[in-house]
């Protein structure tokens, strides 16, 4: 596996990750990527998320001033 590869997977994270990451029910996760409302990889049948990509769902998501 080319170095690059590497540090691209080591960048996904597992739906579990992500769930605490974002501080929501793993069930939550599942059924938002169900719906296609929030965005993730598929490999093979795994669903992987890129946290940069759940930081700029966050940012687009955000209502109001904080």
């Amino acid at each position: 596996m080319s170095e690059l590869k590497k540090v691209e997977a080591g960048n996904l994270l597992t739906p579990q990750e992500a769930a605490d990451f974002l501080g929501i029910k793993l069930s939550t996760v599942y059924s938002m990527c169900m719906r296609k409302t929030i965005p993730f990889v598929k490999i093979g049948k795994l669903n992987r998320f890129r946290r940069s990509d759940l930081d700029k769902w966050i940012e687009s998501h955000r209502q109001g001033e904080a």
